[in-house]
């Protein structure tokens, strides 16, 4: 589900896709008819906190041993940060620059590896933020949970690191059009960082990202979220991701080969074979 890219001081772990069967439509803007059922976020079941201007990630982590506290800080910071600008900040969502505006929130070095990474990504808008498409509204705040994820792993040669983790799950009420019936997509997205001991600035950037409720084929082809047409599979996929989202660690559900949004996808999705 993941893939590892780079050396340690530029890493990008991508995960990407949807989660459950593929959407029957190849176009990237499905056609949603006024008359049919909404899915609400009150729907969900749950009670997870309204987002707000600022992110409450809860708390994090302490310093593993070997390491500073004040780096683990640092990286909280550039972490916390970030997962705000690419999850509850309204003007990324629709953004014509969504990715320079993230980049632009984070330490240069960060953001520089961050663009670097993701640029040949099938879906390089999503790669780094949550961005719905032009005719997407999304209604109010998205309700939201976190959590947090520390390790100490080891590189090729044997030097210990640090690897610190912030996922956010975000799920956004949505409507396709003025008059349309709502909608209800789960982004997960996971932020990381990872350090030596000795690290200053040159952080290691991990990330992945997982949709539920979404049209897959516009993901590929729009590098857009845009809600699914079917409406059974994307109760299924909210159950999935409400599981995650009510959880206390970090998870990423496992996809299937013809689960991930890549190059064989968006092939099928021009080709009209989903």
């Amino acid at each position: 589900m993941r893939r590892l890219v780079g050396a340690l001081a530029a890493v990008l772990l991508v995960s990407a896709g949807c989660t459950g069967g593929s959407d029957p439509e190849p176009e990237p803007v499905p056609v949603v008819t006024t008359n049919a059922p909404s899915i609400r976020l009150d729907s969900l079941d749950v009670d997870w906190p309204v987002a707000g201007v600022k992110l409450d990630v809860g708390k994090p982590p302490a310093a593993p041993d070997g390491f500073d506290a004040d780096l683990i800080t640092r990286m909280e910071s550039i972490l916390t940060d970030w997962a705000r600008v690419t999850t509850i900040d309204d003007e990324v969502w629709h953004s014509l620059a969504p990715v320079e505006q993230v980049i632009g929130t984070l330490p240069p070095a960060v953001g520089t590896a961050l663009g670097e990474q993701t640029k040949d990504a099938v879906s390089p808008e999503l790669a780094v933020a949550n961005v719905f498409g032009d005719q997407v509204t999304v209604v109010g705040a998205p309700i939201i949970t976190t959590a947090w994820n520390v390790s100490t792993p080891t590189d090729k040669a044997g030097a210990q690191y640090v690897l610190l983790e912030l996922q956010t799950r975000a799920a956004y009420e949505v409507r396709l059009g003025g008059d349309a019936p709502t909608r209800v997509i789960g982004m997960l997205r996971v932020h990381g960082l990872s350090a030596y001991p000795e690290t200053t600035d040159d952080f290691g950037v991990t990330g992945g990202w997982q949709e539920f409720g979404a049209s897959d084929c516009a993901l590929a082809l729009d590098d857009d979220l845009v809600p699914d047409t079917d409406l059974d599979q994307t109760v299924r996929d909210l159950k999935t991701f409400v599981a995650v989202g009510d959880g206390k660690t970090l998870e990423m559900p496992t996809l299937n080969a013809e689960e991930q949004v890549d190059a064989d996808y968006l092939e099928r999705c021009r080709d009209g074979a989903t």
